[in-house]
């Protein structure tokens, strides 16, 4: 423990302000001690106000600290508002405005106390005190304070960004999960050891099922729901303690009857506890235990019933670890965030286990936000039957960037209003891979807000909270989820949101407080479904299914929405098997196809029918000659039926339409789909169930998905590009399961808008879908966690025909989230008919129709009438990231410019297989003595260019080239060296010579390589040259080749070069370098110079000097506090006397040569610092 540290805890045992003063001189040089009487703002609530101090950054940034006490006990929610708005007030007020932030400080009498920051958020480039945000840790003596004291009482706070990563919610939840995921992880291995359990993931189920119940308990029991006691599991836990520890016997003895009897019955019922030794006390407070219900204190089949027990001691340490950490029962918001166990904070945690297993991601709430906002509004924008001005919406979603007491909120007639109200109460919105519930608990909390303030404010009737939200989860959100334990955490989340604002009286209801959600949020895979062997359309039942189950169907529906309600005479399992038994009806309908096929191949002839996936036996019956083969074939395939039909209790697929009976049955889909899918690269994507072991296989069947959903925009032969990553068929799916009228929103991976295989998604959207936004952030990552870009895109659902004048907005804000989406903002995009830039966003809108054709290549001028194919454009690169001069290079140079691989074509380097063996050192190479005409020079690594122009003698390494065989390489040092490679191993002791990369060659040690004289790095981060060489040379797989000359070459290395570069190709890597793909470079854009304006010698400077950052070869600084776009570039000389060149044959005039400059700066600054953004 440090000083600053020590000085903490001193402080948590002992609270005075001169304590505080000590601890913030010791934590920064810059704390000037002004003890100020702040009695001004003393009032009923709050008394001994003092200012201690300021931190003095710099003469234009300080921050203020103040310390308060509360009248009254701290306890979390009460009171809470009111320091906030006492912070904010004294922020605001005329003399602390020269202040970026505030520190504060309030205690009460019991020395717990809340130690907040406090700032405003800035619009534009000025604090309009408005739009706060706090960050706060609850200390007390009752826990270790372990996060404050690490987070607080580490590193120093002489800058402000210091300080608001002592308070960032992503250290905080990352120091939670990792001590977190460590007992967790512990507790699996020693309950499978003591149970000799032989399935680990069962195992690593029921344990996580044992933390989602205790920290609902850690919940429950801040309320005092339990005992009337704050700590009632953990005297309930010391009382078993003295008893019986170490014998084992408190999950099967104590907390079993707590689960599935005291929080699962009506309170006051005398139930069942075994031979427990309880109190008195303690068997009454279970006796009197809210009656919550819900699903998560019923014991589930094949978890709850196997009679499995937790060791003592690895309760003890859990319960140690999480019970150390203060609970709240308060949501956290957009502007206030609490640093401890709240309901997001949980949600975080538990979607970073569904990370590890899922490429799943946790959204941060911004973003959440922001896209149910939007959908909202856009979804009423197209379904209203009373058409309201778009900038009444706005107001009634968003905030506007004005003062908070002066906020337009739409205007309605009472009319409007109720009609904005049913709308909003009748939707029915869903997640695919819903994760921990991120956007369904952010769905609920702006519906609420939304309904509430409407509701208010024109006198409507209107439920309490808790029954507002449970109305809404009950009409409205439904979920999927692949793993049935990131269903639980889902269903947690939901659980702990409803909690949080239930009445104190219902702790006394005798009717259970918490719905059931096990058919809201559903197990399943949401893209593949198969029945039998056939996959299952989204709705085809509709097209075959009999009025018979079609019924069971509707009636399914009913019993679910009883159950939600906890009014159904039918458990969770029985409605489970009424489930299974339309599938199995559904399998039997297969069967009974092939039973007649079978008559037909016999000649018998059955009346037409039509089968369960909409296929018509058609055409009159025709006399068949007996086929033994087709007989065979079909009583296979019916033996398989049956057998897969036996086995559905175990493997049952998710069909959506059978599944969300009510959404399909009478809204033929979904109003809303929105979520975050899946980052799972293609060469990862395998089926999540398990069911399906051949990856190949599972990817045909996601195609198949695809031609099932669209089939007349994906015909059986039509090919999907198999490099397509996850997220692409999570689209199409998306798009599929909504209404015509729906909304679809994704936040996803930018890579589809710039890469090859986004090409197919484009061409059908294009086609089918009329694009609404395609939203980026220049300034900041949406995620941390995940090395990826991103962008928001918002989609209507699918018709036979689109406007092709309708207008897609590629939009990119250049300022946070936080800082630009303000109402205002929003509706200037919504009216922008033409590019509109300003400072916090750019607005590009093109027409459907042009942005098609802008992607179509057409042979010859014919074509053009007939529509040409569809080969895709960089809409990433164009429309969001392109600065405005891109164009006018592009328009100068319209007839000048040819792609690379109309020259000569760019190839990717070659891979050894065994680096090991392939690539020597000059010493290796002498050693051996290998011969010169086996040995090649090699660029191996991008690190060894240090410079435009390289020297093959300075390269570190030469390549083993030889394809010859050991007989023509008798006598060899060269065969010698083979030898000795052939009795070499890898690590994991395979002989070189059978690794699998150089088994298959016709001579293992033999190499195919290709030689350039010119060559790119694979990864580009701020030194952008193309590589050259004077003589041919070889490059590893980290770089390509092609060979070009000198005019060509030159223009390679100009800066406009490096403008359209960057702005043509993909900016996925969230790590901030730009990831070049050779077809991207054969794509990329080049004038040849004429030759008789270059003059080598002129230009040795440029080619033989070291490389430097494109900021210093462009003479601009992107830290200054000056933008860049107000900057006077300053180019290095040698590079100016290149460019002047290519400026000159481009016609460019003096302001738009800077303009190149201070635009390729720009993109490449906005790429660097939005990575480091999170």
């Amino acid at each position: 423990m440090n000083e600053t540290q020590q000085i903490l805890d001193g402080l948590i045992n002992d609270f005075s302000t001169d304590q505080l003063c000590r601890f913030f001189r010791e934590k920064s040089r810059k704390f000037v001690k002004q003890k100020e009487n702040y009695s001004q703002y003393n009032d009923d609530y709050f008394k001994a106000g003092i200012k201690l101090g300021e931190i003095k950054f710099s003469d234009t940034e300080s921050l203020l600290v103040c310390s308060f006490v509360v009248k009254g006990e701290l306890s979390e929610r009460a009171g809470k508002r009111a320091q906030y708005e006492k912070a904010k007030s004294i922020l605001k007020s005329t003399k602390n405005q020269i202040h970026a932030a505030g520190i504060f400080i309030f205690s009460d009498q019991g020395g717990n106390f809340r130690f907040s920051l406090v700032y405003p958020e800035s619009t534009g480039t000025q604090r309009q005190w408005n739009n706060f945000r706090r960050f706060t840790y609850f200390v007390s003596r009752e826990f270790t304070n372990k996060t404050f004291l690490k987070q607080i009482g580490g590193g120093d706070f002489d800058r402000l960004d210091n300080i608001k990563a002592a308070f960032s919610i992503t250290a905080v939840t990352d120091l939670f999960y990792n001590e977190f995921f460590k007992i967790y992880d512990k507790t699996v291995k020693e309950t499978q050891k003591i149970n000799k359990i032989s399935n680990p993931e069962m195992v690593r189920d029921f344990i996580l099922l044992f933390c989602i119940r205790t920290i609902f308990i850690g919940f429950i029991q801040k309320r005092r729901w339990l005992g009337d006691n704050e700590r009632f599991i953990q005297h309930f836990w010391g009382e078993y303690q003295k008893q019986s520890f170490g014998k084992n016997r408190f999950y099967a003895r104590w907390l079993t009857p707590l689960f599935f009897e005291a929080l699962n019955s009506p309170q006051g019922r005398k139930v069942s506890y075994g031979n427990n030794d309880f109190s008195k006390e303690t068997e009454l407070n279970l006796q009197m235990a809210p009656y919550l219900n819900g699903g998560l204190f019923k014991i589930k089949r094949g978890y709850d019933d196997n009679d499995w027990i937790i060791p003592d001691k690895e309760i003890k340490e859990f319960f140690d670890f999480l019970f150390a950490h203060s609970f709240t029962i308060e949501e956290n918001s957009l502007e206030d965030e609490d640093l401890q166990l709240n309901p997001e904070f949980l949600g975080i945690i538990f979607e970073r286990l569904v990370n590890k297993a899922d490429g799943a991601v946790y959204t941060p709430r911004t973003e959440v936000d922001l896209m149910c906002r939007l959908s909202l509004v856009k979804w009423l924008q197209k379904n209203l039957e009373n058409p309201i001005r778009t900038e009444n919406l706005y107001e009634l979603f968003f905030k506007e960037s004005a003062q908070e007491d002066d906020q337009k909120v739409g205007s309605f007639s009472r009319k409007e209003a109720q009609e904005i109200l049913t709308k909003l109460e009748n939707l029915a919105i869903c997640d695919l891979a819903v994760g921990s519930g991120a956007f369904l608990v952010g769905m609920m909390q702006v519906l609420d807000d939304v309904e509430q303030s409407l509701k208010h404010r024109y006198g409507l009737n209107g439920k309490d909270l808790f029954e507002r939200k449970k109305q809404i989860i009950k009409d409205s959100l439904y979920g999927v989820e692949v793993k049935e334990w990131a269903v639980w955490i889902c269903q947690l989340r939901l659980w702990l949101s409803l909690f949080v604002d239930a009445p104190d009286e219902l702790k006394n209801s005798l009717e259970p407080i918490l719905p059931s959600l096990d058919f809201k949020v559903r197990q399943g895979d949401s893209l593949v479904q198969r029945v039998g062997s056939k996959a299952f359309p989204v709705s085809g039942h509709n097209m075959g299914l009999s009025k018979a189950l079609k019924d069971k169907i509707t009636k399914l529906k009913s019993l679910k929405l009883q159950y939600f309600d906890n009014k159904s005479d039918l458990n969770d399992w029985e409605l489970r098997q009424r489930e299974l038994a339309i599938y199995k009806e559904i399998l039997d309908t297969e069967i009974s196809d092939k039973i007649i096929e079978l008559r037909n191949l016999k000649n018998i002839k059955p009346a037409k029918t039509l089968s369960l996936f909409g296929e018509r036996d058609g055409g009159a019956q025709v006399e068949l000659e007996l086929n033994k083969d087709k007989i065979a074939i079909l009583e296979r395939e019916m033996s398989d039926l049956e057998e897969q039909k036996n086995a559905l209790h175990k493997d049952k697929p998710l069909v959506w339409s059978i599944e969300f009976a009510d959404v399909f049955g009478e809204k033929d889909g979904f109003d809303i789909i929105i979520g975050n899918p899946p980052y799972v690269r293609q060469e990862d994507i395998a089926d999540p169930t398990g069911r399906v072991k051949d990856k190949k296989e599972y990817k045909n069947y996601l195609q198949e998905m695809v031609k099932i959903d669209f089939p007349n925009d994906f015909p059986p032969k039509l090919k999907i590009n198999a490099q397509s990553d996850l997220y692409t068929y999570f689209y199409i799916r998306g798009l599929r399961l909504l209404n015509p009228s729906g909304i679809h929103t994704f936040i996803c991976s930018n890579s589809w808008l710039d890469v090859a295989y986004g090409v197919w998604l484009q061409d059908f959207l294009l086609k089918r879908c009329q694009i609404e936004l395609i939203i980026d952030n220049h300034a900041k990552r949406s995620f941390g966690a995940a090395d990826v870009n991103t962008i928001i895109s918002i989609i209507h659902a699918p018709q036979k025909k689109i406007d092709d004048n309708g207008l897609i907005k590629f939009v990119a804000f250049k300022k946070p989230f936080e800082e630009s989406v303000f109402t205002e903002n929003l509706r200037s995009i919504e009216n922008a008919q033409n590019v509109t830039s300003n400072d916090v966003f750019r607005v590009y809108p093109i027409a459907t129709n042009d942005l098609r054709e802008s992607g179509t290549e057409f042979t010859n001028e014919d074509q053009k009438n007939l529509g040409g194919k569809y080969v895709g454009d960089k809409w990433g690169g164009k429309y969001l990231r392109a600065p405005n001069i891109f164009f006018t290079v592009l328009e100068k140079g319209k007839n000048k410019y040819k792609r690379l691989v109309d020259i000569a074509e760019v190839s990717r380097g070659f891979t050894t297989g065994i680096n090991e063996f392939f690539y020597l050192l000059d010493a290796q190479a002498k050693e051996w003595k290998i011969e010169e005409a086996f040995l090649r020079p090699v660029i191996k690594s991008p690190r060894e260019c240090k410079s435009i122009l390289v020297n093959p003698d300075n390269l570190k390494y030469k390549v083993f080239v030889c394809n010859k065989s050991k007989k023509d390489l008798k006598g060899t040092n060269a065969l010698k060296y083979i030898e000795w490679g052939e009795k070499q191993k890898t690590k994991d002791g395979v002989f070189w010579k059978d690794v699998p990369s150089v088994s298959g060659r016709k001579y293992w040690w033999s190499l195919s390589v290709g030689y350039g004289n010119t060559f790119w790095t694979k990864e580009v981060n701020d030194r952008l040259a193309v590589y050259l060489t004077e003589k041919q040379v070889l490059a590893d797989c980290r770089l390509y080749y092609g060979t070009y000359n000198e005019q060509v070459r030159f223009f390679l290395n100009s800066t406009i070069y490096s403008l359209l570069s960057e702005t043509m190709t993909r900016s996925g890597l969230g790590l901030g370098a730009r990831s070049l793909m050779v077809y991207e470079v054969n794509s990329s854009l080049c004038i040849p110079l004429d030759a008789n304006v270059i003059n080598k010698a002129a230009f040795e400077s440029l080619l033989t000097r070291e490389n430097k950052s494109i900021f210093v070869e462009c003479g601009i600084n992107p830290k200054l506090a000056t933008p860049i776009e107000a900057q006077e570039p300053k180019p290095l000389p040698d590079r100016a006397a290149l460019d002047k060149i290519v400026f000159d044959m481009l016609g460019l005039g003096v302001e738009e040569r800077k303009d190149v400059y201070r635009a390729v700066c720009r993109l490449v600054w906005n790429r660097l610092s939005k990575a480091e953004s999170v």
